[in-house]
């Protein structure tokens, strides 16, 4: 057994990084880490490597170094954090860092960004392996003229960026901090490798990114504000190496269609009145009104009398619905409480209505009709279902308008069977009031102008490397709940909706291929599947293949569900129920497989959470590349705020609390459930007081110490890479280099045995980091 040829000291050690209790953040087990520059009576100042969470309170390190060293690769940012420890207070703390100067050639200030790490407050720890406190997270740009607590740790977090150009060697610099009454000069080197990490990264990605969030905390209201703040946090993603869904989302694929002229409901040629059609309408929201509409303006002689009549039905029996007619000016513009809104009764047999619109006003030109199923409040509770049929518009005599339908006394309109009581004196102004749609002559236009401009900047210029690819007409749903496709009115499993799709995603394939992005898409429109929505699953992809077989179909997964990659291209795995057999047949076939994290799972797992281990995402990365994985998820950057846990009308300030409440599923208003410290926060929003403070923000895109380390993982995967492809251009004559770049690629155990068996003692990954750079020097040679 190996516990009995350890020794005990070492036994100990290795149990309290892999397995311990309670995290460590301090590594006390280990003797703490960290570097000691000075020690004064006006304040201690020390430095470690940019891979650890410096609490408040962990203990100023004894071990000296007094001239901070980094190593890096070109084209690769590499982080140091600075801790100022004051004895007593300190006031108007200046930091700068001048150029680094190696042999004549300069790594200019404006590749250098310091950033001051701020704390949040754990009130409810993730799980036990967390604990309440104050944890570092928070990453805004450092100012100037810092105040500082005496005997309290604050730490800056300083990255250099090394260009791609720039040349290898060791680079020196001067840290210089001032304070009223202090001052101190700190060398700083940095030792540039030979060789260059690539513009766009080898490991895939795809966050979540929520702009509405944003403009709601930092009060943005123009679309320019919006707009700016879209394109910092943009920026911000691209310097984090890391792709967001939506880089499109600014700058969609505009679509025309022409051939069907009412939206938002369904065209059933099973349940009808007359002809090939109906319009089924449905409200499954108890929290909107659920609509259908004409497209565009219908237009109306003003002045004139007009009368509309429809035959309708509904699932249940006395189901409520509303007919809306809204009339609009020469100019489209809503003329203003000229709206004629009737509610109606329906049965389970289809019956005649009518609705009369009276003398119209001079200045309507046109008017919109709208239909709800249910009846239209405020709150938009009801639901149901209703079919119509057989719309006519006409004018009327206008003595007999009044005469066309009866109010009771509860306000609702009464059916019209007869319809005798309309005298039209014109014929049906409306042309598709029957529902009758010709679906070859359904005309699709796509522009692609916007979209294609903007994946030049963000796949040329920022590097992403995927992008979740929006399409029209398809369902989605989770484990929770799932809706099928429809497409303009026609749903999925109809011969018409086959039709339309085909010709939408010819489209949407042919402009990926002609200008390169085929690939780099994934439609990721399911979400966590149980075992009963497999089969739909696959026929939508089935669908996919069968008309764009170049589309890249994607699908997250949170049980072990169900083998489809023969119709899925990417399988994305919450981490701890990973397949390793699907994961190695996708990886031989050519395909992908990526993990995701989230609120689950918690310790002893690699997490995403704040009150977790430092090391947890980079060591993410280095765990996919154990498994073969070639991408990762989280699904979202800036979820600040649970509409059930906060109190009504109120956000929560994810300064002051770390937790992530849970939110949707159905989930009972003012019900405060934990998802965990930080799920799906990698961003912080600059207003500090959300409540209270109504100031625009808009100068920066706030990160955190997570997505720092996420990088470095992101980063250490390419030395990986590189190493991989030197083994394989290799010539014989380096067949010793070649056998122990190999050795090099099989991480150890040591490192990491599993999904939740790892080193959590960053300086492991470090000096491992350090092992491959220099096997990459040496086969370079």
């Amino acid at each position: 057994m190996l516990t009995k040829t350890l020794p005990l000291a070492l036994l100990l050690l290795c149990t309290s990084l892999f397995a311990a209790a309670k995290t460590d953040p301090n590594h006390t087990a280990s003797g703490g880490y960290g570097y000691l520059i000075s020690k004064t009576p006006e304040t201690s100042v020390w430095w470690a490597e940019g891979a650890y969470k410096v609490m408040q309170d962990a203990p100023v390190p004894t071990k000296k170094k007094t001239t901070i060293r980094l190593e890096s690769a070109k084209n690769e940012w590499e982080s140091f954090i600075l801790v100022v420890n004051p004895e007593q207070p300190l006031r108007n703390l200046q930091i700068k860092l001048s150029p680094l100067s190696a042999n004549g050639t300069e790594i200019p200030t404006s590749d250098i960004v310091v950033r001051k790490v701020e704390y949040v407050t754990v009130t409810h720890p993730t799980d036990q392996y967390g604990f309440a406190g104050k944890w570092p997270d928070p990453l805004p740009l450092y100012k100037g003229g810092e105040n500082l607590n005496a005997g309290i740790n604050q730490p800056f977090w300083i990255s250099v960026k090394t260009p791609a150009n720039a040349a290898a060697g060791l680079y020196k610099a001067t840290l210089s901090l001032t304070a009223d009454g202090y001052s101190q000069q700190i060398p700083v080197e940095l030792n540039v490798w030979n060789f260059t990490l690539p513009d766009t990264t080898t490991m895939r990605s795809g966050f979540g990114f929520n702009l509405d969030n944003v403009a709601k905390y930092n009060n943005l209201t123009t679309e320019a504000e919006k707009q700016k703040a879209f394109d910092l946090h943009m920026k911000a993603f691209a310097d984090y190496k890391v792709s967001p869904y939506s880089p499109f989302e600014r700058t969609p694929i505009h679509e025309t269609v022409t051939g069907v002229d009412w939206k938002g409901g369904f065209f059933d040629s099973k349940e009808k009145h007359s002809g090939k059609y109906a319009y089924m309408v449905v409200d499954k929201s108890y929290t909107e009104n659920t609509e259908a509409s004409l497209r565009s303006l219908q237009p109306v002689q003003g002045g004139k009398a007009h009368n509309l009549q429809w035959w309708a039905k509904s699932k249940d029996a006395d189901q409520p619905f509303v007919i809306g007619v809204e009339c609009y000016d020469k100019n489209d513009s809503l003329i203003w409480f000229e709206n004629r809104y009737e509610e109606f009764r329906a049965s389970n047999e289809w019956k005649s209505y009518s609705l009369p619109l009276g003398n119209l006003t001079p200045e309507t030109a046109s008017i919109m009709i709208r239909l709800y199923p249910s009846k239209r409040t405020a709150i938009g509770e009801g639901h149901g279902t209703v079919w119509f049929d057989d719309f006519v518009l006409s004018t009327t005599d206008k003595g007999e308008a009044a005469k066309a339908w009866t109010q009771g006394d509860n306000g609702v309109a009464s059916a019209d069977n007869s319809a005798a009581n309309n005298k039209e004196t014109s014929e049906n102004l409306l042309t598709s009031g029957g529902f009758e749609v010709d679906v070859n002559k359904i005309d699709i236009q796509l522009d692609f102008t916007d979209f294609n401009k903007a994946a030049k900047k963000y796949f040329d210029q920022y590097g992403f490397n995927g992008h979740r690819l929006q399409l029209k007409g398809l369902g989605g749903g989770t484990y929770f709940s799932s809706e099928g496709g429809v497409f303009e009115g026609f749903a999925q499993g109809t011969e018409e909706y086959d039709r339309l799709m085909e010709r939408y995603l010819k489209q949407i394939e042919a402009n990926l291929v002609t200008t390169g992005m085929i690939g780099k898409e994934y439609i990721y429109w399911f979400d966590e599947p149980n075992e009963s929505n497999y089969p739909f699953i696959y026929e939508t992809h089935k669908m996919l293949k069968k008309h764009a077989p170049k589309l890249t179909t994607f699908l997250t997964e949170h049980i072990a569900g169900q083998d489809i990659s023969d119709v899925t291209d990417i399988s994305c795995t919450i981490w701890h129920k990973l397949d390793h057999e699907k994961a190695k047949k996708m990886h031989e076939k050519g395909q992908e497989y990526w993990s995701y994290l989230c609120c689950w799972p918690k310790s002893p797992w690699i997490s995403e959470f704040i009150d977790h281990d430092a090391v947890n995402f980079r060591m993410w990365i280095w765990a996919s590349y154990v498994h073969h994985l070639k991408g990762i998820l989280v699904w979202e950057s800036t979820y600040w705020n649970s509409p059930e846990a906060s109190p009504i009308g109120k956000l929560q300030n994810p300064w002051q609390e770390a937790m992530s409440w849970v939110t949707g599923y159905g989930w009972v208003q003012g019900k405060q459930t934990v998802w965990g410290n930080g799920d799906g926060r990698m961003f912080y929003p600059e207003n500090r007081d959300v409540n209270n403070d109504k100031q625009v923000y808009n100068n920066e895109a706030i990160p955190s110490v997570r997505l720092e380390t996420l990088r470095d993982g992101i980063e250490d995967y390419e030395y990986m890479m590189k190493l991989e492809q030197l083994i394989q251009e290799a010539p014989k004559s380096k067949a010793s280099q070649v056998a122990k770049a190999k050795k090099l690629l099989s991480i150890p155990k040591s490192i990491y045995t599993d999904e939740q068996t790892y080193n959590k003692d960053p300086q492991a990954i470090l000096q491992y980091r350090k092992k491959l750079a220099e096997a990459i020097l040496s086969l370079q040679k």
